[in-house]
């Protein structure tokens, strides 16, 4: 008895997580996926390696975050309906299964890369990180910002 009062209790748990997760991801991106700070050249030449590293990590996740949404919307946490799209079960469950995707697809991004990115010359990375910094910036002005 005892036995089966744990297994429906579990399978309940399992339920709510599940559900919650879906909950939380109904937007396409958020605030916190986007980075607040934005370099010149000249902070980029002070910086050591590894904070160049870090930074080009940042810019990168930024890009691959944002990107395959930008025909729809290039603000951060537009909901389904925002966008015109209907929110029902079949469409959170699409975008659910996409984020649950480019989270694991990000973090292998991000461990591959840092392995890599140690051997990158320094001056390749600055342009690398001001050139994907421009990039952010004319898709946060949108289509209408004539960039």
């Amino acid at each position: 008895m005892n036995t089966r009062i744990l297994i429906i209790l579990t399978i309940a748990l399992a339920g709510l997580t599940q559900l919650s997760a879906q909950t939380t991801t109904k937007t396409f991106f958020g605030k916190l996926d986007r980075v607040n700070k934005f370099h010149t050249i000249d902070d980029l030449e002070d910086a050591s390696k590894g904070e160049l590293a870090t930074i080009y990590l940042e810019r990168n996740k930024e890009l691959t975050t944002v990107l395959p949404f930008i025909a729809l919307t290039t603000k951060p946490d537009q909901k389904l309906e925002d966008v015109g799209i209907r929110n029902d079960t079949h469409n959170n469950k699409l975008l659910y299964k996409y984020k649950t995707t480019e989270k694991k697809l990000s973090t292998t991004n991000s461990n591959i890369l840092s392995e890599f990115i140690s051997y990158a010359d320094s001056d390749n990375l600055i342009w690398s990180i001001l050139y994907m910094e421009d990039i952010i910036k004319k898709l946060r002005l949108g289509f209408k910002g004539n960039f």
